[in-house]
């Protein structure tokens, strides 16, 4: 048996393609028209309301036909919360296949024992149809009830980094777990330090479990290594596509599986995967937007305090975003005002409702919100809002009536 091809990839900008000239968006440069009194009220209101009292606030709505219609320190960069998602979104977008998938597998090894070598499959379990349980009902399946040798840990698609840029003590694993290629669960149903540190091994244990429970019992011991590449794949399992996985990750605002899906950009251009390579080569396929990316990235969910952007820029990349080609994937994996994901109790019964698309954001110190939307004229707009202070989710409320005034715009 073969290993399964995953993963396809797409070229991967050059060095000489990062300084090729660009297709800017004309409507960025376009003047803007005269600022309708109901937005100017919209924005005033907003800039003005109680909740924001010393909070920083920087946004940045651009109506189609109208300009940049709002302008609040729009190029003051803020911490972008999950909105970091977006840039993480398309760089996936722009690097990866949206049709490939994630392949796990276990191989036998020389020494008559087992690899489990982890493919960077943000959405695999203990249990269910896409489990270590699944893989060790396999591994039966095919013959094997007995393993002399190792059972082998093979995590080499991404570095041993547990923790993307500057993350802080607290957030690990109460908003996300240690990082590895072989993730289980979210590699957050454990706390204790020696998890932290290797969630690999721990999984690959979790994983020997699961085999004795269908009768396969292994004598090695569990250790880390680097499968053949070449070697007898006996279990697999594939999961969804790039792009489901991608709309998982923005619908649920899911911080593991944003970070994985960062190191498998870093990795289209070999082993191992990385969020740093992950970060550059996401800067390097987003330059055809012609947009200067002025900001700091520092992983790829939004974790970091060290990631920085202003609602301007966000803006600007969203809506010269609409020209590619893979604009309508980014779009249709946004939560739905009203509807979906983590919008889903938002906007209801307003202008907004099933009408917004947008990304939201939210970590102590900070909330956003940016994405796109059709005013009741049929006007689009594309808008970015960021909110950062100690009192910072009670602008949710200002910043949802701004949204839905915008939607209102009869104009």
């Amino acid at each position: 048996m073969t290993r399964p091809i995953s993963n396809a990839r797409r070229p991967v900008p050059t060095t000489q393609q990062k300084t090729a000239p660009c297709t800017a968006d004309p409507g960025l440069a376009a003047p803007n028209a005269p600022v309708p009194p109901d937005v100017v009220f919209a924005v005033q209101r907003f800039a003005n309301d109680p909740g924001l009292t010393g909070d920083r606030v920087g946004l940045s709505i651009w109506i189609d036909g109208l300009g940049e219609v709002g302008a609040l320190a729009p190029d003051v960069p803020l911490l972008p919360a999950s909105n970091q998602k977006l840039l993480t979104a398309m760089g996936v977008l722009s690097v990866l296949n949206p049709g490939a998938r994630l392949t796990t597998v276990v191989q036998t090894t020389p020494d008559r024992g087992l690899a489990i070598v982890g493919g960077g499959d943000p959405s695999l379990t203990a249990r269910g149809p896409n489990s270590l349980d699944a893989l060790a009902a396999q591994v039966r399946a095919a013959g094997v009830t007995s393993v002399s040798g190792p059972l082998v840990v093979d995590e080499s698609r991404y570095d041993g980094i547990r923790r993307a840029g500057q993350w802080q003590d607290s957030e690990v694993p109460a908003y996300a777990g240690p990082l590895s290629a072989l993730m289980v669960d979210d590699n957050r149903y454990r706390r204790d330090a020696g998890f932290l540190a290797d969630p690999a091994l721990a999984n690959g244990e979790a994983f020997r479990f699961a085999l004795a429970a269908h009768g396969v019992a292994v004598s090695g011991p569990t250790v880390h290594g680097v499968a053949a590449p070449k070697g007898p794949v006996i279990a697999s399992l594939t999961s969804a596509p790039v792009s489901a996985l991608l709309t998982d990750t923005l619908l649920r605002s899911d911080n593991m599986a944003a970070e994985e899906l960062l190191k498998e950009v870093g990795h289209s251009i070999g082993a191992p995967g990385s969020t740093a390579r992950g970060l550059a080569l996401t800067r390097a396929a987003l330059a055809p937007l012609c947009v200067p990316l002025a900001g700091t990235d520092d992983d790829g969910s939004g974790l970091s305090p060290a990631d920085n952007r202003s609602p301007r820029e966000w803006r600007e990349l969203l809506q010269a975003a609409r020209a590619q080609p893979w604009f309508p994937l980014l779009r249709g994996a946004l939560p739905l005002a009203g509807r979906s994901g983590t919008l889903s109790t938002r906007f209801r019964r307003t202008a907004a409702e099933g009408n917004v698309r947008a990304k939201t954001g939210t970590i102590p110190g900070g909330i956003a919100l940016s994405g796109y939307g059709t005013t009741a004229g049929g006007r689009g707009f594309v808008f970015s809002v960021l909110v950062n202070g100690a009192r910072a989710p009670a602008a949710e409320r200002p910043l949802d009536a701004l949204i839905t005034a915008i939607a209102a715009h009869p104009g």
